[in-house]
């Protein structure tokens, strides 16, 4: 499908950011914030005044090892994810998924928060229910900017505001979206703080996949997202993250993490690579991976990021699949000519 670059610009000049992982939904039922959210952001609006971008991860490869960390920044600064995680397990005072401790401009306060947005009964992270479109305004704009695609404009339309035609993108189908109920802002930091000294870290299911939330705050952070695993370093060394296949995506329509969508939460599914195992160390807990999600967004990259480690038995498959392609080599290798 062709877009015409007028519509695109028209689009990029008249969105916000942002998008963000809000929380990780381990296998074992042990759920935790996102690396990078903070409780108090608002999660029903979808401007910036109103400080919902706050927690909103901003990924540039040229500002990691500075103004950022391998995980990005948000407003309160660098984002770290050993604050977050020891939050998590209860082995550290530190605040928030932020490196920086102050205060989240627009009145979110600076600490981590899940991506499960507790207000109002919401089923946050589950993907129940149709995709909301972000407003009335929004899509009138939206259909006015479609007016001369032609045939193309249904398919496009749909793509933007998360309907059946929505693309999937970066090797996943799309996921439906929940709305985000009126009212609601974060607290899921606060209220998993600590939880991680009993129940540990999110697990991967035994497949080796994982189930995340990813809150879309306004129209560019929309998808298709990548997915990126750091197996080693507990997510500070931006070399050690390996790419990953996104297996449930966030609609969008592919150029510049555009979509009409906003303030709502879409489940999202990566699948670690195989021979992959958790290794890193961070916040106290070991055995720990990170992954990180962005979009295309050209104000961006937007995204977010999560601390997990694998079930048994998905560590088990690893492990033989990394001994497999050992034999295998040594058996190739190993013949004579």
């Amino acid at each position: 499908m062709r877009y015409s670059l007028a519509f695109v610009a028209a689009m990029a000049a008249t969105v916000s950011a942002h998008g963000v992982v809000t929380e990780i939904q381990g296998a074992n039922g042990v759920n935790m914030p996102g690396l990078s959210v903070a409780d108090g952001t608002p999660r029903d609006c979808p401007t910036p005044g109103c400080g919902s971008e706050a927690d909103t991860s901003i990924i540039r490869t040229r500002e990691m090892g500075g103004k950022a960390s391998a995980l990005g920044r948000t407003k309160a600064g660098p984002v770290d994810a050993g604050a977050a995680i020891a939050k998590f397990m209860g082995t550290g005072g530190a605040a928030g998924g932020a490196a920086a401790g102050g205060a989240a401009a627009g009145g979110a306060t600076a600490g981590g928060a899940t991506a499960a947005t507790k207000g109002a009964g919401a089923a946050a992270g589950k993907g129940a229910g149709a995709a909301a479109a972000g407003g009335a305004g929004g899509a009138g704009g939206l259909a006015g900017l479609l007016g001369g695609l032609g045939a193309n404009k249904r398919g496009l339309l749909d793509a933007l505001t998360g309907g059946a035609g929505g693309a999937g993108g970066a090797g996943g189908a799309a996921g439906k979206g929940t709305k985000t109920p009126k009212g609601t802002s974060e607290t899921g930091v606060a209220a998993s703080a600590g939880a991680g000294a009993s129940s540990g870290l999110p697990t991967t299911a035994d497949d080796g996949t994982i189930t995340m939330t990813f809150h879309q705050v306004n129209q560019d952070g929309a998808g298709p997202l990548t997915a990126q695993i750091d197996a080693t370093s507990g997510g500070t060394d931006p070399a050690a993250f390996k790419d990953a296949q996104v297996m449930q995506n966030v609609p969008g329509i592919g150029i510049g993490g555009l979509s009409a969508a906003s303030t709502t939460d879409f489940p999202v599914k990566v699948q670690m690579p195989a021979g992959m195992t958790c290794q890193g160390t961070a916040g106290g807990a070991s055995n720990v991976c990170i992954v990180r999600m962005q979009n295309s967004a050209l104000a961006g990259p937007f995204g977010g990021s999560a601390a997990f480690t694998q079930s048994a038995a998905a560590k088990k498959r690893a492990i033989e699949y990394n001994l497999r392609k050992r034999h295998m080599a040594r058996g190739i290798l190993g013949k004579p000519e």
